[in-house]
């Protein structure tokens, strides 16, 4: 296959670091060049970006754009770990370029542990094949009647995207009265929005390019698992999740970006400091790289912080 393969995150400040991580990953295993095209809430966010990842060697091409298109009523964003950001996708036709003809979209939570190409580029060949828009693996094969959803339903996590079918077919438009007619059914925010639009009309992914963390799974299984999806509100960066083994892939993409061993954020500190002790107590800390260093890093990070 010889199309640029084009990889899309949309987010806000609030994840700059995660997705940083995400980033430097993904060119760190890439067997291809690849190009970066980020939705952002900040003018200029490209100047943000640290220089290991706008001049890897596997990186063509990078550009951000800022999101404008505040007009609508965005549901169920309050109190909760996810911010507008998460709609952003919805609107990609009115910042992506065009002529491009695919693309993959990855959350910026989600980790490459190895070189993705040939995956992807079979799953591009299969959409190829069918009437599909969007390759996304299922999250279960069950319906949900808020949403009018009577097929199974998708993690929205990490999609391939045939963008010339979704301007053709006017998904952006579709999706928004879809977004409209929703309103307060809307639970998983926009992922519900592209499950009630598409109803079970997507090409199947394979599970090793959006493996949720933390899933048992036997070791031969594990081995060919391409992306790490920390899924949910027990992220890497919070003790919740923190001492997840799978954690770990995280936390050394970050160090590449930051110097830093570990990223480590308290979302509330009580919460953290019994997770903290439950972990030292069922050895669980263990299941870290340099368990010593974290629990320096964890003790000063907790005693700066002022929540």
């Amino acid at each position: 296959m010889n199309e640029n393969i084009n990889f899309l995150y949309c987010f806000d400040k609030n994840y700059n670091t995660q997705a940083f991580s995400s980033m430097i990953s993904l060119l760190n295993n890439t067997s291809k060049r690849i190009s970066i095209y980020v939705i952002h809430n900040e003018e200029n966010f490209k100047y943000q970006v640290p220089s290991t990842i706008l001049n890897h060697k596997n990186l063509i091409f990078f550009d951000s754009y800022k999101f404008t298109n505040y007009e609508y009523d965005f549901p169920n964003i309050e109190n909760v770990h996810i911010s507008v950001a998460t709609y952003f996708r919805l609107f990609i036709k009115n910042y992506l370029p065009k002529d491009e003809k695919y693309f993959v979209f990855m959350d910026p939570d989600v980790i490459c542990i190895q070189d993705p190409i040939n995956e992807i580029e079979t799953s591009i060949e299969k959409l190829n094949t069918t009437e599909f828009t969007i390759a996304a693996k299922t999250e279960h094969s069950y319906g949900v009647e808020r949403i009018n959803v009577t097929d199974k339903y998708f993690n929205a996590g990490v999609m391939i995207i045939d963008f010339n079918k979704w301007q053709k077919n006017n998904y952006q438009e579709r999706l928004i009265k879809t977004l409209n007619d929703l309103k307060n059914n809307i639970v998983q925010w926009d992922q519900d929005v592209l499950n009630s639009m598409l109803n079970g009309k997507y090409l199947e992914l394979n599970e090793i390019l959006n493996f949720k963390a933390a899933t048992k799974v036997d070791f031969n299984f594990k081995s060919k698992v391409i992306f790490v999806h920390y899924m949910g509100s027990h992220k890497p960066w919070l003790t919740s999740g923190l001492f997840q083994k799978d954690s770990n892939y995280y936390h050394h993409n970050f160090k590449l970006i930051t110097g830093k061993n570990f990223h480590i954020e308290h979302k509330w500190k009580v919460r953290s400091l019994i997770d903290f002790l439950l972990a030292m107590v069922s050895l669980k800390i263990l299941r870290l790289n340099k368990p010593l260093v974290f629990i320096y890093e964890f003790a000063n990070s907790f005693l700066r912080n002022k929540n």
